[in-house]
């Protein structure tokens, strides 16, 4: 495989009137950054700083330095594909996609930060990227590609199209829906058969492709009770969001009520940003021992059990919150597992620590 992968496009839309004219560059941070720079003939420096400061500062500062890191790579075991889309007609980078993997343990890739600018929109460049990233994730060892989506319950009512649709049609299937005061949330997820349905152009392809999203979702959540795979405990590392944001956003029907309080993860959804901006931090850091979290593995790499144990502030270095979550099923099937899990959370501290609170 290229490290950069590019495609010349030509895109209009007759009744917005508007066009782009340029090429789409999809890869890894640092690559891609170095291929738009050279097509554009500016420094990749500026670049990142267009990214970071036109494309997606909506998303706020604690997302874009994180995003930036992602670039350059700065976070171990945490890898970063992105798809950018150049437009040769206006000289400026109109489109963004990206999605995350663990280099160790790639089985969850997690599509994130797809943006146009307001200019570019109804071109359908947000697909475009989508499609990119999602398709090279998958080659990369993804088992599954999952997304998060949501959208205000007033405008649904209103009878407006749901965000989630644009990713039904690329093949993504929902694998839950949680409701709350006024906005819906939805968790999505593609793997190869899917995305190769959802490029066919078949009389039947539309029922081959909702028989196919109904088989994805019912066998991510048989993975999920891990019956008689063969697990182990180890850290939680750097890169393990996607696999953490999956499990903790599956939302079965006997689901608890909270999820992790220790890592101030109550619903699920809240994870990414919590993670990438505090939890991650935490984990990295090799001069003092803020995080002591624990996961369940199954041979895949998917995490099917967490024990999240951080320290409860920077100033209390033998006090920690301490929680765990797994699907209630799992946690049924396997309670000394469990029980094992908290317990190597513990003692992780304890190595480290004359004594403990939790």
């Amino acid at each position: 495989m290229s490290l950069v992968q590019t495609q010349s496009i030509a895109l209009s839309n007759s009744q917005l009137g508007t066009k782009v004219e340029g090429r789409v560059f999809t890869g890894s941070g640092t690559d891609v950054l170095r291929a738009v720079a050279q097509h554009a003939g500016v420094d990749s420096l500026q670049i990142l700083s267009n990214i970071i400061h036109q494309l997606l500062v909506p998303k706020g500062t604690d997302w874009t330095s994180v995003i930036q890191g992602e670039y350059l790579q700065v976070y171990p075991d945490s890898f970063g594909t992105f798809s950018l889309v150049w437009d040769d007609l206006t000289h400026q980078l109109v489109a963004h996609g990206s999605t995350f993997q663990s280099t160790r343990y790639p089985w969850v890739a997690l599509l994130a930060h797809i943006r146009t600018i307001e200019s570019h929109r109804g071109l359908g460049l947000g697909s475009l990227v989508t499609e990119q990233v999602t398709e090279r994730a998958l080659q990369q060892g993804a088992g599954v590609v999952v997304l998060a989506t949501d959208d205000k319950l007033h405008r649904l009512n209103q009878g407006e199209r749901a965000a989630h649709s644009m990713y039904s049609r690329l093949g993504y299937a929902v694998l839950g829906e949680k409701r709350l005061a006024d906005t819906v949330d939805w968790l999505m997820a593609i793997n190869e058969p899917l995305r190769q349905l959802s490029c066919t152009q078949a009389n039947d392809s539309a029922t081959q492709l909702a028989t196919a999203q109904h088989q994805c979702v019912a066998d991510i959540q048989h993975a999920y009770l891990a019956k008689g795979a063969k697990l182990t405990i180890s850290p939680v590392n750097a890169g393990d969001l996607p696999a953490l944001f999956l499990l903790c956003n599956l939302c079965p029907e006997d689901d608890y009520q909270l999820k992790l309080a220790s890592w101030d993860v109550h619903l699920g959804p809240e994870l990414e940003r919590t993670f990438i901006t505090v939890i991650r931090q935490a984990i990295v850091d090799q001069d003092r021992l803020h995080d002591a979290s624990q996961v369940i593995r199954d041979e895949c790499g998917r995490i099917v059990g967490v024990c999240a144990m951080r320290q409860l502030s920077p100033f209390t270095r033998q006090t920690f919150a301490i929680d765990c979550y797994a699907m209630p099923e799992f946690v049924q099937h396997h309670p000394a597992l469990m029980k094992e899990l908290v317990e190597s959370a513990i003692q992780r501290v304890r190595e480290g620590n004359d004594s403990i609170h939790t």
